[in-house]
């Protein structure tokens, strides 16, 4: 049962959007609706993030601001169940998220503080959420990864699609349906394309025994290693191979027209409803949306910025090409079908 196997919040929250946020301005700060006590001058973030990928940034955070910030590092879901647990007396302030739908689900329960930032309302709606309580700080895009020793340019796959022909038979490597980023893809798929096309192209990837490892690092290394021709991924993953020193190479698949583009996902950040220090915890979301801190997701991590201008690491701008036309928010209220239809499939 896929249940089983996605940990309880990430099983309700998982999908993938496409996203282009325009640039941000700087602008004055406004505090949120909620934001009625003098902050403690400590900040407490909940980070779902690896810790080298967000340190560098709240070291950056707290040289800028004299704010001392107090870092709980873990697994998105963990932490977003500690939020729900916490409940109207949260021990944090900040949680930031790999994946908008774990935002987007707390957002649904009342649990994140609505935000009147006017840089964070200057994001266009359907890369946020409504209210402002939760908003994208990168995107990653899901990509297909290649062996360029066992991969003529001539025969590369264009879409997704085709990765359930027969000449690509037990060649294909994917993440096990736990997997968020997975369970967004599928989702995009749902959107853009239709449920039967959704499960017909899970169908054909199993009948094309296609092999669904344990995430995108084993998938990356196989690829990189030959073990595999072809591999679908979060774009940095690509890059993280190739640093590595492997003969790879990367296609951003489904750009022809009337093909639905690539689906895309971000690593989010939202204010927790009643947190101590609602005033910080604005100002450090506005924080993660200035140039610094786009810089730095960029380089420690391969990630885009989601703010125009701020040179890229290697990795495409958001700018060059097509993403799936979605709304993060509408996406996040979906999940629970795509959820249901990898369980019918039965998706390993």
């Amino acid at each position: 049962m896929i249940f089983r196997k996605i940990p309880l919040l990430l099983a309700a929250t998982l999908f993938s959007a496409t996203i282009l946020i325009a640039g941000c301005g700087q602008s004055k700060q406004v505090p949120t609706e909620s934001s009625t006590k003098k902050d403690s001058g400590e900040l407490v973030i909940y980070s779902g993030r690896k810790e080298p990928l967000i340190k560098p940034v709240i070291e950056e955070f707290e040289k800028a601001t004299g704010v001392k910030v107090t870092l709980r590092s873990g697994g998105a879901s963990e932490l977003a169940n500690a939020i729900i647990e916490e409940g109207n007396t949260p021990k944090g302030d900040v949680f930031i998220a790999n994946d908008a739908g774990t935002l987007e689900n707390l957002r649904g329960k009342g649990l994140l503080a609505p935000n009147k930032s006017e840089i964070v309302a200057g994001i266009p709606l359907q890369y946020r959420s409504e209210d402002g309580s939760w908003v994208g700080v990168s995107g990653r895009a899901r990509v297909i990864m290649y062996n360029t020793n066992l991969v003529k340019e001539s025969e590369l796959p264009k879409s997704v699609f085709e990765l359930t022909d027969p000449k690509w038979k037990k060649q294909v490597a994917l993440s096990i349906s736990s997997n968020e980023s997975l369970i967004g893809h599928i989702t995009a798929i749902r959107h853009a394309k239709g449920e039967k096309e959704a499960e017909n192209w899970m169908k054909g990837l199993m009948a094309n025994q296609a092999q669904f490892l344990k995430g995108h690092t084993e998938v990356r290394k196989a690829v990189g290693s030959g073990e595999f021709k072809l591999g679908v991924v979060n774009h940095y993953y690509y890059h993280l191979e190739k640093k590595d020193g492997s003969p790879v190479a990367v296609i951003y698949p489904d750009q022809d027209p009337g093909q639905m583009g690539v689906p895309m996902n971000i690593a989010g950040a939202g204010i927790i409803k009643g947190a101590k220090n609602q005033e910080s915890a604005a100002k450090f979301i506005d924080f993660l949306l200035q140039p610094k801190a786009q810089e730095l997701f960029a380089k420690l991590n391969y990630e885009m910025p989601v703010v125009d201008g701020v040179p890229v690491n290697e990795a495409k701008a958001l700018k060059d090409f097509k993403k799936t036309d979605v709304n993060l928010q509408q996406l996040g209220q979906e999940l629970g079908k795509t959820i249901d239809l990898v369980e019918k499939v039965g998706l390993p």
